[in-house]
C-alpha cells in the first residue's frame, strides 16, 4: 500500500472537531416535576439509553467519514503489475515486433508495421525510468536490452520489415529468455503481431508453453495490430514444369490466384526482362475466380534463346497486401543434353534413344543420344556428355569401371540398368571396381511379378510425374523379373528412389561426388518378345509412363531436374558450376539494381548468402567473354498469403492463463504501465466509500434530530 500524495493524510487529525462538538453540544435532560410513577422513570432510563447510542453511531459516522475523505484524497495505491510479478520491482520489458513482410498489409492508410510501431512507442514512453527495455524483430538475433529507453525508441522508429523474416514463435522464446535473465525485476514480455494463425502453429505455441516453464516469472502481453477481416488478393508459388529448358523447347508456368476481393476476375501478367533488364509485358490472362475464391493460370511461352531467362508473373490489381502479388523466375535454356547410350547392340538402345529423341508436343529434342557398343566404352570420351547410360550391361573391364566411378565424382551421370546380360557374371559384378559404382552385390534375379509403383515422387529423378500421379497407369508397366541387391558395406550411401509393387527396390541412387548414379533392377531395353526365354518387362509397351520416366531418369543424370534457380528469402542460393568452369571472382546484380564483386569461394559452387531483396538476380564474370551469366529469383513463401487469424480462445488454451494476456488496443496496456509505475490506484473505490458513509450519516442525522425534536 502506498500513496500518491501523503500529506494530505494530516487531514484525518479533523476527526477531533466532530467529537468535541459532540461534546459540547451533547443534549442536557430538562427537568420537570411529574408523580412519582414508576412507568415514566423507567421510560426515561430507555430514551436516554437510546439516544447515547445515537450519539456515538452519529459520532462515529462522521469521523469514519473525514478519516476516508482524507484517505481518498491522499490517492492510496496497490503496488504491483497488471500481471502478477514481482510486485514493486522495476520493470525488464522485452519487446518484440512482428516485422514480417505479412506486416505491410494497409489498413486506413497505415500498415500493421506503423500500427505496431506506435503502440510500442506509446508503451515506452509511459514507462518509468528505471525500466529495462529489449527491441527484438524477426529480421535479426536480438541485441540485448537498449542503454536507456530514448535508444529503444530509435530501434524501434528504424524498424523495417524483413524479407528473410524468422519465425514469430522463436523470436518470442528469445524474448522470453531474454527478459528472464534480469532476475530482480519483473520479467514482461510485449508482443505486437496482426494475429496470423500462420504464425502461431501448434508447435510454435508448443515452443512459446515450453519457453514460459523455463522462465516461471516472465510474462506475456500480446497486441492484436491486426485486421479483424483482412482482405487480399494473392499469387501462388510458382510451377514451371522445367528450370532447365532446351532449344526450342517451352517455358510452360502456372499458378494459382486467390482472392476475396470483390473483383472476380483479377488480371495477371507475365513480365519478362529485355536486354536491359527492365520487365515488359509478353502476355496477360483474366482468372475467372471459383466459388471459393482461388482460380490456375498457365502460360506457355516459345522460342526462347540461349542463356538466362528472368521475368514474373504479377496482378494488375491492387489490395492492402501488395507483396505477394508479384512472382519472379529464372529458367535457363541450354543446347540440348549429349547422352551416351552404351548396349551390347546398337539395336538394343533403341527403346530409350527413341523416347529420349520424342520431345513433347512435337518440339525439338532435348537430348542428342549416341549409341555405342560396351567394347568401344572404354575409348569413349565420357566428359564431352552429360550422362552415360549402360544398357543391360555385360561385364566390363576394371578400367572401364574406373573411369566411369571416376566420371561421376566429376559431375557426370551414370545409369545402369541391369538385365539378363548379367546373369551367370555375378562375381564380375561383385568384384571391387564395379561395386565402388554400384550400390549393393548382386543376389539373385527375382521371378516375381510385379509391377513399377513408386510410392513417393519426392525424389528430384521423378518430381517431374508429380502432377500427374493420378493419372499414370502404373499397372501397365508390368515387370516379371529383376534382380535383388544386397547390402553393401557403404550402405549409408545408397537411397531407394522408387519400388515395386511387393515394395522391393526397382532405382536405387548411391551417392557420388559432385555427379550421381542411378541403378535400376530391370532393365529398360528388353524386348517385348525374345527367342529363347522370358522378357523381363512391359515398360516399353506402356508409352506414356515409358517416356515420363526416361526424361526424367536422364534430365537428373544430366543434372537438369534438380537445378534450383527459386529461393525464399534469406536462403542461401547454390550455383553449380560446370566441372571445367574455373571463376575467381563474379559480379552478383541485385534486384534493386545495385551490383556487388564477390570472390568465389569453391570450384564447385558459388554460395550468395545476402537474398533478403525480393527480385531476380544476376552472376556474371568474364566481361565480354561471358564465362559465367547465371541468375535465380528470390520469393516469399506462399504462407505470407495466408491471413486467418488466431482466434483468442486458442491462444488461451495453449499458454498458461494466468501469464497471458490478449488486448486489442492500448488501453489495457497503458493501464498496464501505469499500475506498473505507481501501482493500482485505490482512488475509485474510496470515492465510492466515502459517498457510502456520507449518505449514511445525513439519513441518520435527518432521523435523530427529527426524533429528538419529537421528545
Amino acid at each position: 500500500m502506498g500513496f500518491l500524495t501523503p500529506a494530505l493524510l494530516g487531514g484525518v487529525a479533523l476527526v477531533a472537531v466532530p467529537i468535541a462538538l459532540h461534546l459540547i453540544m451533547r443534549r442536557q435532560a430538562k427537568e420537570l416535576t411529574f408523580p412519582a410513577l414508576r412507568f415514566v422513570q423507567q421510560r426515561r432510563s430507555a430514551n436516554r439509553r437510546r439516544m447515547r447510542l445515537r450519539h456515538w453511531l452519529l459520532l462515529a459516522l462522521r469521523c469514519l467519514l473525514i478519516a476516508a475523505m482524507s484517505a481518498a484524497l491522499a490517492r492510496p495505491t496497490l503496488k504491483g503489475s497488471g500481471l502478477k510479478g514481482k510486485e514493486g520491482a522495476p520493470l525488464a520489458i522485452s519487446l518484440v515486433l512482428d516485422n514480417s513482410l505479412r506486416m505491410q498489409y494497409v489498413h486506413q492508410n497505415r500498415s500493421r508495421l506503423q500500427q505496431a510501431t506506435e503502440r510500442a512507442l506509446e508503451l515506452v514512453e509511459k514507462l518509468p525510468e528505471d525500466a529495462k527495455v529489449a527491441v527484438c524483430d524477426l529480421g535479426r538475433a536480438a541485441n540485448g536490452f537498449a542503454p536507456d529507453l530514448s535508444a529503444a525508441q530509435s530501434r524501434l522508429r528504424n524498424l523495417r520489415t524483413a524479407a528473410d523474416a524468422r519465425p514469430l514463435a522463436h523470436v518470442v522464446e528469445e524474448a522470453v529468455r531474454l527478459a528472464a535473465e534480469h532476475e530482480q525485476r519483473r520479467q514482461e514480455v510485449f508482443v505486437f503481431t496482426d494475429m496470423a494463425a500462420s504464425a502461431w502453429s501448434e508447435e510454435a505455441l508448443q515452443g512459446i508453453a515450453q519457453a514460459l516453464a523455463e522462465s516461471p516469472d516472465v510474462r506475456i502481453y500480446v497486441v492484436d495490430c491486426g485486421v479483424q477481416a483482412p482482405k487480399n488478393s494473392s499469387l501462388g508459388e510458382l510451377e514451371l514444369r522445367r528450370s532447365v529448358l532446351r532449344v526450342g523447347e517451352t517455358l510452360h508456368l502456372e499458378a494459382v490466384v486467390a482472392s476475396n476481393l470483390q473483383d472476380n476476375a483479377p488480371l495477371v501478367e507475365l513480365m519478362l526482362q529485355d536486354e536491359d533488364g527492365r520487365l515488359q509485358k509478353r502476355d496477360q490472362r483474366i482468372a475467372g475466380l471459383d466459388d471459393r475464391g482461388t482460380a490456375r493460370v498457365a502460360f506457355d511461352v516459345a522460342d526462347l534463346s540461349l542463356g538466362v531467362h528472368q521475368g514474373a508473373l504479377q496482378l494488375a490489381t491492387t489490395d492492402p497486401l501488395s507483396v505477394d502479388n508479384t512472382r519472379y523466375f529464372t529458367v535457363e535454356v541450354r543446347p540440348p543434353a549429349r547422352i551416351l547410350l552404351a548396349a551390347a547392340r546398337p539395336d538394343d538402345a533403341v527403346f530409350v534413344q527413341t523416347a529420349l529423341s520424342a520431345a513433347p508436343g512435337g518440339e525439338s529434342a532435348q537430348y542428342q543420344c549416341e549409341v555405342k557398343t560396351f567394347e568401344a566404352l572404354g575409348d569413349a570420351p565420357l566428359d564431352d556428355y552429360q550422362a552415360v547410360m549402360l544398357l543391360d550391361p555385360v561385364a566390363l573391364a576394371d578400367d572401364v569401371w574406373t573411369r566411369l566411378r571416376d566420371y561421376a565424382a566429376g559431375g557426370g551421370g551414370v545409369g545402369i540398368f541391369l538385365g539378363h546380360n548379367a546373369a551367370g557374371q555375378l562375381d564380375a559384378f561383385n568384384a571391387d571396381a564395379p561395386q565402388r559404382l554400384l550400390p549393393g552385390p548382386l543376389k539373385r534375379i527375382s521371378r516375381d511379378s510385379t509391377y513399377l509403383r513408386p510410392r513417393r515422387l519426392d525424389h528430384p529423378a521423378l518430381a517431374g510425374l508429380r502432377r500427374y500421379a493420378e493419372d499414370i497407369p502404373w499397372q501397365a508397366c508390368e515387370v516379371f523379373q529383376y534382380w535383388t541387391l544386397g547390402e553393401n558395406e557403404k550402405a549409408s550411401e545408397s537411397y531407394v528412389v522408387a519400388s515395386y509393387a511387393n515394395d522391393d527396390a526397382a532405382i536405387i541412387e548411391r551417392r557420388s561426388a559432385r555427379g550421381r548414379v542411378l541403378v535400376a533392377t530391370t532393365p529398360f531395353s528388353d524386348p517385348l518378345i525374345v527367342e529363347g526365354r522370358q522378357p523381363w518387362n512391359t515398360l516399353p509397351a506402356a508409352p506414356w509412363p515409358f517416356l515420363a520416366i526416361c526424361d526424367n531418369l536422364v534430365g537428373y543424370l544430366a543434372q537438369d531436374a534438380d537445378t534450383r534457380l527459386d529461393y525464399r528469402a534469406g536462403e542461401t542460393a547454390r550455383i553449380r558450376l560446370a566441372s571445367a568452369q574455373q571463376i575467381s571472382s563474379y559480379v552478383v546484380r541485385m534486384p534493386d539494381g545495385q551490383a556487388d564483386t564477390r570472390v568465389a569461394t569453391g570450384d564447385e559452387e558459388l554460395a550468395v548468402s545476402t537474398t533478403d531483396v525480393l527480385g531476380n538476380y544476376r552472376l556474371t564474370a568474364g566481361g565480354r567473354a561471358q564465362r559465367l551469366d547465371r541468375g535465380f529469383s528470390v520469393n516469399v513463401p506462399a504462407e505470407l498469403s495466408d491471413l486467418s487469424r488466431l482466434s483468442s480462445e486458442t491462444l488461451a488454451a495453449a499458454l498458461p492463463k494466468q501469464r497471458v494476456r490478449l488486448s486489442d488496443d492500448l488501453e489495457e496496456v497503458e493501464k498496464y504501465v501505469h499500475i506498473g509505475r505507481s501501482g493500482r490506484e485505490l482512488y475509485p473505490w474510496m470515492i465510492g466509500l466515502v459517498t457510502l458513509i456520507w449518505t449514511a450519516e445525513h439519513v441518520l442525522a435527518n432521523r435523530f434530530y427529527r426524533n429528538a425534536m419529537r421528545e
